[in-house]
């Protein structure tokens, strides 16, 4: 491989999303629908876990119709989308700050790609303490981010005078950022942790299968080598 340039997704990629902020917020959004929906916590997270629009794209709506329920479900689903995360309890996982200064001191570049609330995720780079370790960040809506995180990337390889043989994609779910980086024909890599690798690997339909599989950021070190 000629990699000169890495994209990295930032949830569940550089740190642990689902025990922290994810876990939280779907306990949150849980207690709303075990509410209205008089179950308990589990079976709506059940519901929850069970909705494509929900799990993929985080629209409600299409769920509220399906159960009938009445307008006040969905503005408390809003309130609590809406609530700033704690974010003190996120940290990089540890091999992360030295495999980012090994691969720039290789001179690879460094980008990270991410979705969601632009002010929620400018947080967790400041939390995180990550933008010194990058070449440049971009972050895109959480509608459609399969294509607008495609169009990130097209952006990046145009500014920095790469082709798509050149770059590898790093991140954990396969209808994001990894779908979109292959059809580009980009060199893709699945980190084999939270929630959306564990709902990739008991699917007996996968979209796509990632050109590589690794355990922590430390193994693109020696995939690169």
């Amino acid at each position: 491989m000629q990699i000169k340039a890495l994209i990295f997704d930032l949830d569940d990629t550089l740190y642990d999303c689902s025990n922290t902020l994810s876990r939280d917020r779907r306990r949150e959004l849980a207690r709303v629908v075990a509410r209205y929906k008089d179950c308990s916590e589990k079976e709506a997270l059940k519901v929850l876990q069970g909705d494509e629009e929900v799990r993929k794209y985080g629209r409600y709506e299409g769920l509220a119709h399906r159960l009938g329920l009445p307008p006040g479900f969905l503005n408390e689903i809003q309130a609590v989308l809406q609530r700033s995360p704690d974010l003190s309890q996120i940290r990089l996982f540890p091999n992360v700050p030295p495999t980012l200064q090994a691969l720039r001191g290789r001179g690879l570049k460094i980008f990270l790609v991410t979705s969601g609330n632009l002010e929620e995720q400018e947080a967790k780079l400041n939390q995180l303490g990550l933008r010194p370790l990058l070449d440049e960040v971009m972050i895109v809506k959480r509608d459609g981010e399969g294509k607008a995180k495609g169009d990130c990337f097209q952006r990046l390889m145009k500014k920095y005078h790469l082709t798509p043989k050149e770059v590898m994609c790093v991140g954990d779910r396969i209808e994001d950022e990894l779908a979109a980086a292959a059809a580009l024909g980009m060199t893709t890599a699945m980190l084999r942790h939270g929630q959306h690798y564990e709902r990739f690997a008991s699917s007996s339909q996968k979209e796509m299968e990632p050109d590589f599989f690794i355990k922590n950021i430390g193994e693109l070190l020696g995939l690169l080598s």
